[in-house]
């Protein structure tokens, strides 16, 4: 993990804290967690009237003085397990988000067909890296962190987003990887799904003009509401 800007080591805590309190739990076992844990580990096939308990450990890479990105690189010629960058950065434009290197961006369109995947080309050996900016509330941060790790754990979004043609997954109110709420079994089927078969899990998206247009209408507005709000802050100066 490395951290910039004034945020510090703090930063490092409480997003290390935030993905382990929110993502280790123990979740019921419904259809479709108990499928997705047949498939991820055929053997150990649990009964009819018992939960999954899942435990997130962390630990923290001592790379020395290479930086993050030639320290994965240096991982990947020698075949050892790459850590997870996560970045602490001062932004303007830009909300947390996560997103492969370079050379893996814009052609995971043509592998998945989701429009999501040409920043995020995701795969178990290549998860990609977060970014959080450095002037996110450190009340909001824990769940911003679980939110974002959850793509390099191998989901999607389900939130209303361009790239889902402003759809959001239907039944996913209370979800992580929608409202930074909490994670679900769902959430933890889809997760094993993405390790067994080696492709990110996607939420199901669709085609509503009404969303389009409420959407587009919406991401019109927010640019000018912002402007707006640092006028307003400018005249009470």
């Amino acid at each position: 993990m490395r951290t910039t800007g004034d945020a510090g080591a703090p930063f490092a805590d409480i997003i290390e804290s935030g993905i382990r309190r929110n993502w280790s739990g123990t979740y019921d076992l419904t259809d479709a967690l108990r499928q997705s844990l047949r498939s991820f580990c055929p053997p150990r096939a649990p009964g009819s009237d018992e939960k999954l308990t899942v435990t997130v450990t962390t630990a923290r890479d001592q790379g020395g003085r290479l930086p993050p990105s030639l320290r994965v690189l240096t991982r990947l010629l020698t075949g050892r397990r790459r850590p997870a960058r996560i970045y602490v950065r001062r932004s303007i434009i830009l909300p947390a988000h996560a997103a492969s290197f370079f050379l893996r961006r814009f052609w995971g369109f043509f592998r998945t067909g989701q429009i999501e995947s040409i920043g995020l080309n995701w795969s178990p050996r290549f998860p990609g890296y977060i970014t959080i900016p450095g002037n996110t509330k450190i009340s909001r941060l824990p769940q911003v962190a679980a939110h974002e790790a959850g793509h390099l754990f191998g989901l999607g979004d389900a939130y209303d987003a361009w790239y889902r043609f402003f759809h959001a997954a239907p039944g996913t109110d209370r979800f992580m990887m929608r409202h930074n709420a909490c994670v679900q079994p769902l959430e933890i089927a889809m997760l094993l799904r993405a390790h067994t078969t080696g492709k990110m899990s996607y939420f199901p998206r669709a085609w509503i003009w009404k969303d389009i247009g409420r959407g587009i209408l919406s991401a019109a507005r927010a640019p000018l509401k912002r402007l707006f709000d640092r006028w307003k802050k400018k005249e009470k100066i």
